[in-house]
């Protein structure tokens, strides 16, 4: 809401990328840096771009009285959204966003993306009178111009336009939006400050017994490191929970903004509910929600047999939520150096062929990702593309962990898909949504741990990797889709009138985990605040598509890994294909119908035989014991 359509795609893509060139010699180093002056030399750079923008932006007005025509309609949306002006905002936004996620609490960064709000805004009051236009025409002209030969590369893009159910709002409604626009979307701006800068991290006596801040970056190394007990991490694990309680009131009145914001617009739009609004604009039909639901409370009986065997595993009476990321198996993976695991990554995704690999390897030596953590950087990883000037961006926090390597397989799959798409497809179609970018991004995971798997040398080996694959599927599934219905529960208080009480939040949190882990894992009193620490809650109906992303995946990779005659030609056709057709139509060119229940099936049989693997592999270890 902050930003039209062109910046929207590329804000939401907060999971998008691409990249440079690797025809180096073996010992050359990776850059492990963005280098922000490829874009902009400095701010003055930038500012001059702007003030371009911001010359160009009221010549939307000459276009008046011109969008009855298919030659007009074509003119203006090559001046609108394919053009300089469009070019130009990308690099923009690009640079402000990047520098912005490298250390959210510098202001000059903050400063340019508050520049681009006010942009923005400017140019939704100057555009607000296109639609309008367009809309004014009888249905069966509209019909007929966009009919029209011109047009026909932009169709699916335009298809609002002759949809006899579409109600478009009012230039002055539009107007009134635009204005408002700047004082929207707030509320994540202030959650990054807020969680990742001014929330104190706790202070923990380490076991030699100096004392530390707990920051995410100590706390991942002490999870994942062997040189820690395990209630030295359930305490950490404890210390890292209750930091926000404190603080819940504040993370609910956030939540609170950002609901009402979007079902204000919803509503505004003619959307009966926040959740139809977010959608229709990935135009995604709402039985696909209802579906992943549906058989993620189907498949909890498998996932309570899994976390059920690995508490056997470990032998534990008791099992608590940091047990739940330990191994069962003994295979021991030393700090895998980062050149090492971009290798490991490359053999596993050879399955997809040569033309996959080059872009991987252009990618990746292309000075496109900022590799390692510090002080000031945003936690987490994404990738990030707008526009086709420059190669997508990468961010990682890498340590050098086994997740690490497999968060590099995630990011480069959306990487890959947005080098397929701007390559393939016109540039209005060149980023594909969020929904099947996941769908790209989890497919690599699950191709690497397969491959990790099938290399393995020892059966201890593979359980160690199948563990991998496990955690991956059920945070992707599960748990997000228990975010999901936790997410849909915030709108539906906000849409019948209720306000968000932290307490009730958190209520409803430990109630969610109870129906899906069942008494499988004990949890601490502090974990009922764990929704006040996850960001994608600020983007509006995101998490869901995690879940289906992985269930789609499974049927992608489970064809690719048989050798399926076809499998891999589909699943490039699918990358190709961008954001030219509808996800469900653009799904089934991969072999998947997002619509079948069977689709859905298949994925929990998936999850079901990774199971049944882990029963036999573990039995057989605790029989040789």
């Amino acid at each position: 809401m902050r930003i039209t359509k062109k910046l929207l795609a590329a804000l939401l893509a907060l999971v998008l990328a691409l990249g440079g060139c690797m025809a180096a010699a073996e010992e050359e180093v990776l850059p492990t840096q963005w280098d922000l002056t490829e874009i902009y030399a400095d701010v003055d750079a930038w500012q001059a771009d702007y003030d371009r923008v911001m010359e160009l932006i009221p010549q939307h007005e000459s276009y008046r009285g011109t969008l009855n025509t298919a030659q007009g309609i074509y003119d203006y949306f090559q001046f609108a959204y394919m053009g300089e002006l469009t070019r130009l905002q990308n690099r923009l936004y690009l640079y402000a966003y990047l520098g912005y996620t490298l250390n959210p609490a510098d202001s000059t960064f903050s400063t340019l993306l508050t520049k681009l709000d006010a942009m923005t805004s400017e140019e939704a009051q100057y555009s607000a009178f296109a639609d309008p236009e367009i809309y004014s025409l009888p249905l069966e002209t509209r019909q007929e111009i966009f009919a029209d030969p011109l047009l026909e590369p932009f169709a699916y893009a335009m298809r609002r336009y002759v949809d006899p159910a579409r109600e478009p709002l009012s230039e002055e409604a539009n107007a009134v939006l635009a204005i408002l626009s700047p004082t929207m979307g707030q509320a994540e701006n202030v959650y990054n400050i807020l969680d990742g800068i001014e929330v104190p991290d706790p202070m923990i006596t380490l076991p030699d017994g100096t004392e530390a801040a707990l920051t995410e970056e100590l706390y991942n190394q002490i999870l994942y490191s062997d040189e820690y007990d395990r209630e030295f991490k359930a305490l950490c694990n404890q210390v890292m929970l209750e930091k926000r309680a404190s603080y819940a009131n504040t993370f609910a009145a956030l939540l609170e903004m950002t609901v009402s914001e979007n079902w204000a617009v919803a509503q505004v739009n003619g959307y009966e509910s926040s959740r139809e609004a977010a959608m229709d604009a990935s135009d995604v039909e709402p039985a696909v929600y209802d579906l992943m639901i549906e058989a993620a409370h189907q498949g909890a009986a498998d996932y309570q047999r899994y976390l059920d065997i690995h508490k056997r595993g470990l032998g534990f009476e008791v099992q608590y939520p940091v047990d739940t990321i330990d191994y069962v198996s003994d295979y021991a993976v030393e700090e895998i150096p980062y050149e090492d695991a971009v290798e490991q990554v490359r053999g596993a995704l050879s399955i997809l062929g040569g033309d996959y690999l080059d872009y991987y390897d252009r990618i990746i030596s292309g000075g496109h990702l900022d590799v390692y953590p510090t002080d000031t950087k945003l936690t987490g990883a994404f990738s990030f593309s707008s526009g086709e000037e420059f190669l997508p961006y990468v961010q990682l926090n890498y340590l050098g962990y086994s997740s690490d390597v497999s968060t590099i397989a995630h990011e480069m799959g959306h990487a890959i898909y947005s080098s397929y798409s701007m390559d393939h497809q016109e540039s209005i179609y060149a980023e594909a949504t969020t929904f099947t970018q996941e769908v790209a991004s989890t497919t690599n995971e699950l191709l690497y741990y397969s491959y990790m798997m099938e290399q393995a040398a020892t059966e201890d080996e593979r359980l160690y990797y199948l563990e991998n694959m496990l955690f991956t599927f059920t945070d992707a599934f599960f748990i997000q889709a228990l975010y999901a219905e936790f997410e849909d529960a915030m709108y539906q208080t906000v849409e019948a009138g209720g306000s968000l009480d932290a307490e009730v939040l958190s209520d409803l949190w430990a109630e969610l985990y109870q129906e899906y882990r069942g008494d499988t894992v004990e949890t601490y009193p502090s974990a009922r605040y764990g929704w006040a620490g996850i960001p994608h809650f600020y983007y509006g109906y995101y998490v869901y598509q995690y879940a289906t992303s992985v269930a789609y995946a499974a049927s992608i990779c489970e064809r690719i890994t048989s050798g399926e005659e076809g499998a891999v030609e589909d699943y490039l056709d699918f990358l190709k294909l961008g954001a030219s057709r509808s996800p469900v139509e653009l799904l089934a060119v991969a072999g998947v119908d997002p619509l079948d229940e069977e689709t859905y099936q298949r994925a929990l049989d998936f999850f079901g035989g990774l199971v049944d693997e882990y029963e036999r592999l573990v039995d057989a270890k605790l029989s040789a014991e």
